[in-house]
């Protein structure tokens, strides 16, 4: 029997491999990103705050003859990254949808790129844009010292850094409820109502905290035993935790546990797989 030689495929022919496909998605998605107007208003928005924050600090002196502070820059970093954190959430939430609305998703499915390379190309370029962000706002910190020339330097700068790991959750439940939804309108309505609701439990758990007992109605009481006794599975699987982790440290001045931060991965981590399997499933 004859053997039959397959035939030969010039590498330049065949598919390119699943890292190859990444970096092409990444590519485009971050060119077209940084070549929009959105990008640069929230560059600008990110300056403006600072400079409206540094304003406020250097009154301070005029009514205080003393201010001690272990990290000026702690509010306002916890700020800016709890801003990035939902509005590139927001961004991540109509990327799906919206491809899906142009018939693209279904042309990048039926090829050889697969859902997993898709929403990790998406997430990794909202994760690029948000380093680029960082970036200008921690070079206006240093250009413009708003905060007074001194007060600041290159180390209290790092704590945005630290801050930037608890507003991942944020950003992959966007890119889930993309996945799950047929419209750009749907998934923006979606993803603000989620934001709403699981922001609302925190801030009234943290209100409740903070009363005394005996001040407290029967019903406050109760609310607050019940919602004390579901936040430990609450903040397991809720993408807010950590923007209201970092909150709360504004007050407390803990330390970054290190079982924090290794469940705010592991959220990041199911919430992108599961934007992966909706995203497979609307595909088929």
């Amino acid at each position: 029997m004859e053997h039959v030689r397959p035939p030969y495929i010039s590498p330049r022919l065949r598919p390119p491999g699943l890292g190859r496909q990444t970096f092409l998605l990444v590519r485009r998605e971050v060119a077209a990103k940084f070549a929009s107007v959105w990008f640069w208003l929230v560059a600008s928005a990110l300056c403006l705050m600072a400079y409206v924050y540094g304003a406020g600090f250097a009154r301070t002196f005029e009514t205080e003859s003393v201010v001690v502070t272990a990290d000026p820059l702690a509010g306002l970093n916890t700020l800016v990254v709890a801003f990035l954190g939902l509005v590139l959430g927001l961004r991540l939430a109509g990327s799906l949808s919206w491809e899906c609305e142009h018939r693209t998703l279904e042309v990048l499915l039926v090829g050889p790129v697969p859902s997993s390379v898709i929403v990790l190309a998406k997430y990794l370029a909202e994760l690029l844009v948000l380093a680029a962000l960082v970036a200008v706002y921690c070079l206006y910190l240093a250009v413009a010292q708003p905060l007074g020339a001194g007060v600041t330097g290159a180390g209290d700068f790092a704590g945005i850094l630290a801050n930037g790991l608890f507003v991942l959750p944020v950003m992959a439940m966007g890119l889930a409820v993309s996945g799950m939804t047929a419209s750009v309108r749907m998934a923006v309505v979606l993803y603000l109502a989620l934001v709403a609701l699981l922001a609302t439990y925190e801030v009234v758990l943290g209100l409740l905290r903070t009363m005394p007992a005996d001040s407290m109605s029967l019903f406050s009481l109760y609310l607050r035993a019940l919602l004390e006794m579901a936040a430990p599975l609450f903040h397991a699987l809720s993408p807010m935790a950590g923007i209201a982790f970092l909150a709360e440290r504004l007050v407390t001045q803990q330390a970054l546990p290190l079982s924090q931060s290794l469940g705010v991965v592991a959220l990041t981590a199911g919430l992108l797989l599961f934007a992966c399997i909706v995203t497979r499933m609307k595909g088929a």
